[in-house]
């Protein structure tokens, strides 16, 4: 038998995992479209625009789902910011103010991640990764 103290630790694991997925996909559809604009600044043979725009779509897409999942479990990203090396999220989880610091290097690192798994994604023909 589960303790509910076991489970509820879980569950809070489960959400802090589901706020740093968040903060990925926030920062990623954000930083694809930055990039796209500073292509422009650049004469390239070919343009791509369209997958830039495909990935971004994709990350914002995934940022509302995720968003969405952890409205129905009670929880809400109240500030996200970067100070200094670090990224520093404040989220409401049950009614306790909570605060979650990453560090940049690792989420860009992430994010590559995430890159790297929507390109294999999309050679495969699947669309979605949650």
């Amino acid at each position: 038998m589960i303790e509910p103290e076991e489970s509820g630790k879980e569950q809070q694991e489960q959400e802090m995992d589901l706020i740093r997925r968040f903060i990925l996909f926030g920062i990623l559809f954000r930083v694809v479209m930055v990039d796209m604009d500073s292509t422009h600044q650049v004469v390239l043979k070919l343009t791509y625009d369209s997958v830039f725009q495909e990935l971004s779509r994709w990350a914002e897409r995934q940022h509302h789902a995720i968003r969405r999942l952890l409205r129905q479990r009670g929880c809400y990203v109240v500030r996200s910011q970067k100070q200094g090396p670090t990224y520093v999220v404040q989220y409401r989880q049950r009614g306790y103010l909570r605060e979650a610091i990453y560090s940049i290097e690792i989420l860009r690192a992430e994010c590559q991640e995430l890159i790297r798994l929507w390109v294999s994604s999309n050679q495969q023909g699947e669309k979605t990764i949650i």
